[in-house]
């Protein structure tokens, strides 16, 4: 009798802690923020309400958290106080405006009078020599993008923990790698599925051929890249999560027909600065056999599908076709997108828009 009793409590705990493992949850994304000041703030700050409302187990911001303003410090610890807004966890993960793309102070100034429609003769010649081969390849528009990736490596990820109103712990490369530099590749896990973010921002993940300390930056960088993302399929497969999120800034593909390599055109073609990122997510995916997301911004266009998918025919199931993608709103739409998980689903991962409130 005992053992009978025994067993169906056994059974009914094991039920309870299947059910809570189970239990569905909800995050944001977004990103692409902010662009033009001060006209954007009002939307953002309601934005933030909404998605403070929504009451989220985190969000996922994922770069350009402004369209072009100087990039200095006291500029990052400006957008870090925005994140102080959420109530709940926020994660960051940069994106090109606020370091590869950047340029110095009166260069900036010249564009956003042009911009603006109160360009002067001067801002224009500027500007136009800027394009011309000798400073284009001389890169003399530039700041210093590299000690600008320092200061948001200082201001934002000094700590193994995210940002927002409750802070949450996370775990960064360098803690448990020999990646030593790149504290902003994080990850974390939250009711059985694995979460990471990588620095992949736009504009060619900041490799560029004619400058050698900034193409070597970016090489570093990808190697480091490509390893915390073998980690975090490692870490998912050993730890048996249920599904696997990857979140970056820069946009990856192109519309279009792909190859028998990947479903749509790869940014900058095959081989070229996204393509070991790519490859490294198709692969691995392939052998984690579990729903993977990956979540981007950079093209500011709210996309769910599966770039990655390549038919094989009406005869044979198509390849990678466990990996979603969520290209997230951006400027001049600040929206974002609540992403409901419920792992007791084959598909995993449900979509959709919040909006900020009149």
């Amino acid at each position: 009798m005992w053992i009978g009793i025994r067993r169906v409590l056994v059974a009914a705990a094991l039920f309870s802690n299947a059910f809570v493992q189970a239990e569905t949850f909800e995050f944001v994304a977004l990103g692409d923020t902010a662009y033009t000041l001060p006209r954007d703030l009002p939307i953002y700050e309601k934005l933030i309400a909404r998605i403070n409302a929504a009451d989220p187990a985190f969000s996922i911001h994922v770069g350009d958290t402004w369209g072009a303003l100087e990039c200095t410090e006291e500029n990052h610890q400006w957008v870090r106080g925005w994140f102080g807004k959420f109530e709940h966890p926020v994660v960051y993960t940069p994106g090109d405006n606020e370091w590869t793309d950047c340029r110095r102070p009166e260069i900036l100034e010249a564009y956003l009078r042009i911009v603006q429609g109160e360009g002067k003769p001067e801002d224009l010649a500027l500007i136009g020599r800027l394009r011309q081969l000798d400073q284009a390849y001389a890169g003399t528009s530039y700041a210093d993008t590299l000690e600008i990736l320092r200061t948001i490596r200082r201001v934002f990820f000094s700590e193994p923990k995210s940002m927002g109103g409750e802070p949450m712990a996370l775990v960064r490369q360098p803690d448990v790698t020999d990646f030593d530099e790149v504290a902003e590749n994080v990850r974390w896990r939250h009711q059985g599925v694995q979460f990471v973010t990588v620095n992949v921002p736009g504009s060619a993940m900041g490799f560029t051929i004619n400058d050698a300390e900034r193409a070597q930056e970016a090489i570093a960088r990808n190697r480091a890249n490509v390893a915390w993302i073998k980690h975090a399929f490692e870490q998912a497969t050993s730890e048996d999560a249920a599904a696997l999120v990857i979140a970056m800034h820069g946009s990856m593909f192109d519309e279009g027909s792909g190859s028998d390599a990947f479903g749509k055109p790869l940014r900058g073609g095959e081989l070229g600065p996204y393509y070991w990122i790519a490859l490294a997510i198709r692969d691995l995916a392939a052998v984690y056999g579990r729903p993977v997301l990956m979540i981007h911004g950079d093209d500011h266009e709210f996309i769910v599908d599966r770039p990655f998918l390549v038919s094989q025919g009406e005869s044979e199931l198509p390849k990678f076709s466990n990996i979603t993608r969520l290209q997230v709103y951006g400027a001049p739409e600040l929206k974002a997108v609540k992403v409901t998980v419920d792992t007791e689903t084959p598909w995993v991962f449900g979509f959709e828009p919040l909006y900020a409130t009149p």
